[in-house]
């Protein structure tokens, strides 16, 4: 009996998920939910760092999170992934579409709609001030973190835990019974880096190189005029931009809190401020926070909590030509760069001072909550919830930028979401061993994104910087001054409307703290699903087992031991609220530089949706599926403490966007049918490795990931689909995020050396006959032609392995913390430098591709290991699409180094007096970078895994500070 006893428990623990319910989760959402043990982070550890925003902290503290950094400009939009993403990068739009939910006290936090960029030409930024939201949130205040992957607690976030889970933020509790006062302020320098400068001498020398070998009489009467003069000293002189460029910048930050209260009633208060910056560019960015939270408890079993945050980002953005002239939508003459010599880049800067580029970021987010408790086991909670966020950017150049022509441009959205969850929950124990835990509730959400965002040209003067509508362009007078010319003022204003409604239940038994079951089903009904799909049934199922408690209670090794698994469905919400509306009309004239126009000249006018995609009727939810087993595990009185997960998890029915008939008028069509997998293994662990009587102790721990994504479906059966005009393939049984490339084997020297058929006909590309000094392309499948058919699969953009190794070195009150972050098995394209070998197609074209920042002056990478091939040939010989510039892009970085003192641990510090806690510290963080990438940071690229050159580096940055608790 008991081996059938032990083979149906075995049984249970494969076959149906877990859930274990804790504490911790009663403090965040629902009162009694248990759930599988999440990854949990306390930010004391972190906030002696200066990081700026949540996504800084995540990297490398915690398994199965991916951060991705395209930047180190203060403020700008960073990526989070969770075990993975199933939404092929196509577009700038899916990543935000990607990301996971951030709950703040049970507040589903609403970030940026991605839908301004269908009105963008060029799609580098978001408009408006493109701020990440999360940097609003003040580390200082939060105490816990927790990321819950597994379905087995995610799922009761419905659809908002699809993109591979939920990150749950605890804010710090009153405390009771006494006041404190907390306090934590540091003060630093970020240092400015030492780059390889070049001028035009340098330029010159590696161009002639191609000159001397393949260029004809006419190509060497077309060589750039910049650079043909020898004594010209703004571009042979000395190459000192730098001076301008970068510069050690201070920082600083402080956070102060006052909290008092009784059993009865309790507040918190706390305020901060921080300033933030990057080395180069004059890139900086303020945030102002302040919070009030009180709970009372007027009558017995009757609690009343309420919080209130706000926060405000004011940013200085980086200043690229390429995204000025991404803004302007205009762009000037190409033909000569900014020069490297300080004395004329100054010039320039100048005139930059006259301009101004205000972008402010408001957020206020709050909730009220009651807790009514009629007896042991009878629970009732409601609450009301609210976050609210709004960008504002005004922007204005002067005409001495830009060929005499001045541009004007305001910017308002704001994204503002409520929510209201009721539940109630019977919670009862039996014999002391049986616990028997059923609950019920409902859940509203609604959300509401919007956007007005205006520009104009050629205004009268440069004095004039803001838009004057109702002036009178025939007078002179001062109170009616000539305004930009109406026909050259162009207007734009969208909303999004979205709603979720969602009932669930619950029922749970726990056996002794031995054995666990339970299981959950939830109803979720969205207004952007169809009329005849609104509704999305899903379940979950969970169940534990803890080992130590049924057969090793005598063995003093092993200190805990848990079988944990569940297996959950949960819903996709749709990316935009067309999708309910099935055909439509919508504004979309598309003529002027923008590729979506709202009127002709004040007339509004609409059509069919063609630039923006058909979306017919019968499309219906998408859904992911997760299987997650877990075993923790402690032993040795605890000093190795391990847990380890595995998943699968798949995404179906997902939405893509395939090709129509094209006369039909349509670019795409959404079609349901994508399917995706990621599996994978997170694994963390954390020991104590030196004795208890150690007057050292060492704290190491490792979080790390391993995950591999598989497109395993597309809509309609197809086997592959092109995707991202044609730079991107989708293939079924190959991986989502790999690059699509020629394989290249070198250089034809010779004519002799190309292949030929057996008809005598050369190799070709694509019609194109290939001659000496071409690239060496490999034809995959003999046909004698080089083709898309050729290229291959190759690398991944994200990376295999991920993670962290944390260390914590105690001794005497000192504590010296090091944390390293790896990206291992992921590739990077070095653009940077493909772009720099194809000057001949990139020089002086009115085209973003010939735009030359004033880092174009700086060498990155190694030139001589790439062939000397023809610059000129019709192949587009030093093409992205070749395996060429693909580079091992892992890396391993010492992220941050503290070393903190606990002034209280002294002999001399009188522990009687007021203050009961009191440190300094100092630390560094971007320490170094070991990696085999030869361009810049391999960390720094674009969502498709380019590093295009333009982002700021992660600058190293050097703090001191003190913390102390009244």
């Amino acid at each position: 009996m008991r081996v059938l006893v032990r083979i149906f428990i075995t049984c249970l623990a494969v076959y149906c998920p877990q859930y274990v319910f804790s504490q911790d989760t009663i403090k965040q959402y629902h009162p009694v939910v248990k759930g599988t043990k999440a990854d949990s982070i306390s930010p004391e550890r972190e906030n002696i760092y200066p990081y700026t925003s949540l996504q800084q902290l995540l990297k490398g503290n915690t398994a199965g999170v991916y951060i991705q950094e395209p930047t180190g400009e203060s403020g700008a939009f960073t990526s989070i992934a969770l075990r993975g993403t199933a939404i092929p990068s196509i577009t700038s739009k899916d990543i935000y579409e990607s990301q996971p939910t951030i709950v703040l006290d049970g507040i589903p936090l609403i970030m940026d709609h991605p839908f301004t960029f269908d009105i963008q030409l060029f799609g580098y930024n978001h408009l408006g001030p493109a701020s990440n939201l999360l940097s609003a949130i003040d580390l200082n205040n939060i105490e816990k973190i927790e990321v819950v992957k597994d379905f087995g607690r995610a799922a009761m976030y419905g659809p908002r835990a699809a993109n591979g889970g939920v990150i749950l933020l605890t804010t710090k509790a009153p405390v009771k019974g006494r006041r404190k006062i907390s306090f934590n302020t540091y003060f630093g320098m970020v240092q400015r880096p030492h780059i390889y400068t070049t001028n035009a001498k340098f330029e010159n020398d590696f161009r002639q190189r191609f000159y001397n070998k393949y260029a004809t009489t006419e190509q060497l009467q077309t060589y750039p005029l910049y650079l043909r003069d020898s004594t010209n000293n703004a571009y042979y002189g000395p190459s000192n931009w730098t001076d301008l460029y970068f510069k050690n910048t201070p920082v600083y930050g402080v956070n102060a809190s006052l909290s008092s209260g009784t059993d009865r009633a309790n507040f918190r208060f706390a305020a901060g401020n921080q300033r933030s910056a990057n080395t180069a560019d004059n890139s900086k960015m303020d945030r102002y926070n302040a919070m009030f939270e009180i709970n009372m408890v007027p009558l017995q079993g009757f609690t009343v909590s309420s919080m209130i945050s706000a926060s405000r980002l004011e940013r200085t953005r980086s200043r690229w030509l390429r995204d000025r002239f991404a803004e302007m939508q205009y762009l000037p003459d190409l033909s000569s760069p900014l020069p490297p010599n300080k004395q004329y880049y100054a010039q320039y800067l100048d005139q930059f001072t006259k301009s101004f580029d205000d972008n402010k970021t408001n957020e206020i987010n709050g909730y009220f909550k009651i807790n009514i408790k009629p007896s042991n086991s009878l629970q009732i909670n409601s609450q009301f919830g609210f976050d609210y966020n709004e960008g504002l950017r005004d922007l204005f150049y002067p005409s001495t930028l830009l060929e005499t022509v001045n541009y004007l441009s305001n910017y308002f959205g704001y994204n503002q979401r409520v929510i209201f969850n009721n539940s109630i929950t019977f919670d009862h124990t039996w014999k002391e061993k049986h616990h028997v835990t059923i609950e019920a509730g409902e859940g509203f959400q609604a959300d509401y994104h919007r956007y007005n965002y205006a520009y104009a040209y050629k205004g009268p003067n440069d004095l004039i910087r803001i838009n004057l509508l109702h002036s009178d362009n025939t007078k002179d007078e001062y109170l009616s001054p000539k305004s930009f010319d109406h026909a050259l003022i162009f207007s734009f204003l969208d909303k999004q409307r979205a709603r979720l409604l969602s009932f669930y239940g619950r029922a749970a038994y726990d056996y002794n703290d031995q054995l666990d079951l339970s299981v959950l089903f939830r109803a979720d009904g969205s207004s952007s699903a169809q009329p005849d799909n609104w509704w999305l049934f899903t379940p979950t199922f969970t169940a534990g087992l803890n080992i130590k408690n049924i057969w090793l209670k005598d063995n003093h090794a092993v200190d805990a031991l848990k079988l944990q698994a569940s297996w959950g469905r949960v819903g996709r919400l749709m990316p935009d609220d067309r999708f309910g509306e099935g055909p439509q009309y919508t504004s979309d004239l598309s003529f002027s530089n923008n590729p979506v126009r709202f009127s002709y000249n004040g007339f509004p006018g609409i059509s069919r949706a063609y630039s923006s995609g058909y979306i017919g009727y019968g499309i219906t939810w998408p859904y992911t599926d997760q299987l997650n087993v877990n075993v923790s595990a402690g032993v040795l009185d605890n000093k190795l403490q391990v847990s380890l997960d595995l998943y699968n998890k798949t995404d179906h029915n997902m939405l893509l966007a395939v090709p129509f008939s094209a006369e039909y008028g349509y670019n795409f069509r959404y079609r349901n049918g994508m399917a995706v997998r990621n599996r994978g293994i997170d694994l963390s662990l954390k020991a104590s490795v030196l004795p208890a009587k150690s007057a050292v102790q060492w704290v190491p721990g490792i979080t790390l990931n391993y995950n591999r994504n598989t497109l395993i479906a597309l809509p309609d059966g197809m086997q592959e689909l092109t995707v991202a005009n044609g730079s991107k393939l989708l293939k079924v049984g190959n991986a989502i995020d790999q690059y699509w490339v020629l394989e290249n084997e070198g250089i034809y020297n010779r004519d002799a050396d190309i292949p030929t058929s057996k008809e005598g006909k050369r190799l070709n590309y694509k019609g194109i006959p290939l001659m000496a000094g071409d690239p060496r392309w490999k034809d995959i499948n003999g046909d004698n032609v080089i083709d898309d058919k050729d290229k291959v699969l190759k690398g991944h953009v994200s990376p295999v392995i991920s993670g962290g190794f944390n260390n914590d070195i105690y001794w005497k009150g000192f504590t010296l913390g090091l944390s390293f972050y790896c990206a291992l098995g992921r590739k990077v394209m070095n653009a940077e430098v493909a772009n720099r070998f194809d000057f001949i197609n990139r020089e002086g074209k009115i085209d973003m591709s010939a735009v030359k920042e004033i880092t174009f002056w700086s060498k990155v990478g190694n030139y001589d290991k790439y062939p000397l091939y023809n610059p000129w040939s019709t192949v587009d010989a030093y093409r992205t699409d070749q395996d060429l510039f693909l580079e091992n892009g892992s890396f391993l970085k010492l992220r941050t180094l503290s070393l903190q003192y606990d002034m209280t641990t002294a002999k001399w510090w009188n522990k009687k007096g007021k203050i009961n806690g009191l440190a300094i510290y100092a630390t560094a963080t971007n320490v170094f970078t070991i990696t085999p990438y030869t361009g810049g940071d391999p960390e720094l690229v674009d969502f498709n895994g380019f590093d295009t050159g333009y982002s700021l580096p992660l600058s190293r940055t050097y703090t001191i500070g003190l913390k102390m608790d009244l």
